[in-house]
């Protein structure tokens, strides 16, 4: 009889421990109701939740690729540059290459890659509003691909793109990318942080450490554009792809917003971007 008063007692203290586990669990609901339903919903939701939770905390906001698309891309330009060849038994040869950039103040300076506009007699920006302006090369750095042009236009025209700290960048973090791939300007792809602390060559045989490598397809005139996280804010520049079919193989490389900041500072002059 003491042993079955003891096993009542027993499931009752029991009872009463999960319906108090249980109401500490609603309060908790109506104070954080997304992680309540996340819980009841199963892993995957959880993970999401709690990724969603540690973004809020970092300060990191978590917007659509529309919704980058929206508030970026009147910051990123198309870039036509013309160069001219002399050859030796006959007149001057001219040629067109077609890249990216975009705005980084309010000055009109504009970050793209330095094989973009190398060797350039004329470069020419179109930015989204069809507003066309002759370019001049500010500042180039071959040894980390990078150069800055600059524009004179209205002031309404120019809405830089902010640059994030590019060592917070997770492998599986989303990016977008925007550019004119093939000439196509005003192009956004969409994928994930591959791989960071990547090397890479630049045309000049310099190394360019920790780049960052993503799966957003990047092509040809790409280059020079953004490669933008889910804040809207740029963390590296679209520069190289690694392809077996001449197109994208889904391994982009991008130049980490760390370096283009101290590179592009130092181009223009200033203390800081």
């Amino acid at each position: 009889m003491e042993a079955r008063m003891n096993t009542r007692e027993g499931r009752r203290s029991r009872r009463l421990l999960r319906s108090a586990a249980l109401a500490v669990a609603v309060v908790l609901g109506a104070a954080t109701g997304a992680a309540t339903t996340a819980a009841l919903e199963g892993g995957t939701t959880v993970q999401q939740t709690v990724v969603a939770a540690e973004n809020a905390a970092l300060g990191k906001a978590t917007l659509t690729p529309s919704q980058i698309y929206a508030a970026d891309a009147a910051g990123v330009v198309d870039i036509t540059v013309t160069t001219t060849a002399t050859g030796p038994f006959g007149p001057a040869r001219t040629a067109e290459a077609e890249g990216s950039g975009f705005v980084v103040d309010t000055s009109g300076d504009i970050v793209t890659n330095a094989h973009v506009v190398e060797g350039a007699s004329s470069i020419v920006v179109t930015f989204t509003d069809g507003t066309e302006a002759q370019a001049t090369l500010v500042g180039s750095d071959p040894s980390t691909d990078l150069a800055v042009i600059r524009v004179d236009v209205p002031a309404e025209t120019l809405q830089p793109l902010m640059l994030a700290d590019s060592s917070a960048v997770r492998v599986g973090d989303a990016v977008v990318a925007i550019g004119s791939p093939f000439g196509y300007a005003e192009s956004i792809t969409s994928g994930i942080v591959s791989a960071v602390g990547r090397e890479i060559e630049a045309p000049n045989g310099a190394t360019v450490t920790d780049a960052i490598q993503t799966d957003a397809a990047i092509n040809s005139g790409n280059s020079g554009g953004p490669l933008i996280d889910a804040s809207g804010k740029v963390i590296g520049v679209n520069a190289q792809i690694s392809t077996g079919s001449g197109g994208s193989d889904g391994v982009g490389f991008a130049i980490p917003g760390n370096t283009v900041r101290s590179v592009v500072a130092r181009l223009l002059g200033v203390d800081s971007l």
